[in-house]
C-alpha cells in the first residue's frame, strides 16, 4: 500500500525562512551555489529531508531562487535583510514573500487573509488531500507567516512598546515607589513588535511597585516561540499589571501551539 503523502507546504514560517535566507547571504551574498553549500550554511550537515524541506521551503517564500543543483539568495531576500524592519520596503517585502507560496495564496483567498479559525482551516486541508500531521504543521506555519506580516505592518515604536508592556507610574504611585525599574533591551533598533519578538538576546522587561501589603514584580522573557513570566504579587493592581502587560504582547504567540513532534514525525 501506497504512503500516504501530502501536497507540498512550506515546512516552516516566513520567519524562521528570513532567518535561514540570512544565513546564506551573510556567507555568500548572492552568488549562485550548490543547495548542499546553501544547506550548510543554514546549519545543515548534509541534503536530506529536514534539510530539503527547509531548502524548499525557503524557495517557496521567494527568498531563494534558481535550479537544479544552484541556488542564490533572492532580490526579495534582500529587500527584507537590508532594510530595517517597520520600514515600508521591508513590509512590502514580507508581504510579498508570505503571499508566494501557493498554497498560503489559496488560503488567504478562501479565508479572507487567513481569518478564520484552526479548525475551519484544518477541515479544509483535509479535503484537499492533506494527512493530519501536515495539516497542523500547514496551519503553524500560516500562522506564524501572518503574525510576522501584521506585527510589522502595524509599524509600533519599541518606545510604544516600552508603554504597553511597562507604563510609567502615576503621581501617587512615584510618591510611594522606591522600587519601580524599567529594564533596558540592549541592541534593539527602534522596531516592530515583532523584531523585539524574534531577539536572539532574549529581552526582558520587568517592573517592581510597592503595595499596600509588600513589593510585587513581575518580568516578561521574550523569546522567538513564547514568553515567559516570572511575578511575585500581593494585590489586585500588581495582578491587572501583569494582565495589561500579557494583553499586549498576545499577538506575538501563534493561536495554538503546535505539537512539534507531530511536525517533525510529518516532516
Amino acid at each position: 500500500m501506497a504512503k500516504a503523502r501530502s501536497p507540498q507546504y512550506p515546512a516552516i514560517g516566513l520567519k524562521e525562512a528570513i532567518e535561514k535566507a540570512t544565513e546564506v547571504y551573510n556567507n555568500d551574498y548572492q552568488n549562485p551555489i550548490p543547495r548542499a553549500v546553501a544547506a550548510a550554511h543554514m546549519g545543515y550537515q548534509s541534503l536530506n529531508g529536514k534539510s530539503l524541506g527547509v531548502l524548499s521551503a525557503v524557495l517557496k517564500y521567494g527568498l531563494l531562487e534558481g535550479r537544479g543543483d544552484q541556488t542564490r539568495v533572492s532580490d526579495l531576500a534582500v529587500a527584507i535583510i537590508a532594510h530595517p524592519p517597520g520600514s515600508n520596503e521591508r513590509v512590502a517585502a514580507l508581504r510579498e514573500a508570505a503571499s508566494s507560496p501557493e498554497l498560503f495564496a489559496e488560503l488567504d483567498a478562501r479565508f479572507q487573509s487567513g481569518k478564520a479559525s484552526d479548525q475551519a482551516l484544518r477541515s479544509y486541508l483535509l479535503t484537499q488531500k492533506f494527512i493530519p500531521t501536515a495539516a497542523d504543521a500547514v496551519i503553524r506555519s500560516y500562522r506564524e507567516t501572518k503574525q510576522l506580516v501584521e506585527a510589522e505592518s502595524s509599524g509600533y515604536n519599541i518606545n510604544d512598546v516600552f508603554e504597553m508592556l511597562a507604563p510609567a507610574p502615576s503621581a501617587e504611585e512615584a510618591a510611594r515607589n522606591t522600587f519601580y525599574s524599567q529594564s533596558v533591551l540592549h541592541n534593539i533598533p527602534t522596531a516592530s513588535i515583532a523584531t523585539v519578538a524574534a531577539n536572539s538576546g532574549r529581552p526582558t522587561v520587568t517592573i517592581s511597585w510597592v503595595g499596600e501589603k509588600g513589593v510585587s514584580e513581575s518580568s516578561i522573557a521574550i523569546k522567538d516561540d513564547r514568553l515567559e513570566l516570572a511575578a511575585l504579587l500581593y494585590d489586585q493592581a500588581g495582578v491587572q499589571k501583569v494582565i495589561d502587560r500579557l494583553s499586549a504582547m498576545k499577538a506575538l504567540l501563534p493561536e495554538k501551539a503546535a505539537d512539534l513532534k507531530k511536525e517533525e514525525a510529518a516532516n
